[in-house]
């Protein structure tokens, strides 16, 4: 199996905000950073104004409740309000090689090619 996520946010189908797609295309490859690992709650989202002071209150020791509060809203921030500095941009590590919108026809095709092409290599 495989998770694509992060790939169908950027579909033309994909209903969030046009920002939060535009953060993700403009990401590269050290964008995101892993928050909630104190709390046991790993999400691993685009850096941004909110999760340096997400990290900040991590390593000051907030528990899960101050945690919480903190980010309360932040998704709809995101993917409703195209909110990129106090939303929660989730995004998986693929996001550094998204390079376009495009519909989510043409992402399938692509995985179908890929899988294909590693299982012909699998098979020599």
């Amino acid at each position: 199996g495989v998770q694509v996520g992060t790939c169908l946010l950027v579909s033309e189908e994909c209903p969030i905000h046009e920002n939060y797609k535009k953060a993700l295309i403009r990401a590269k490859d050290n964008s995101t950073v892993v928050t909630g690992r104190s709390v046991n709650a790993p999400v691993r989202v685009i850096k941004n104004r909110m999760t340096r002071q997400y990290i900040k209150l991590e390593r000051q020791g907030a528990k899960q409740m101050e945690l919480e509060q903190f980010t309360l809203g932040s998704l709809r921030k995101a993917v409703f309000d195209g909110n990129t500095d106090e939303g929660s941009l989730m995004a998986g590590q693929v996001c550094g090689q998204l390079k376009e919108i495009r519909p989510v026809a043409e992402i399938f095709a692509d995985l179908q090619e890929g899988c294909e092409n590693a299982l012909r290599g699998i098979r020599r």
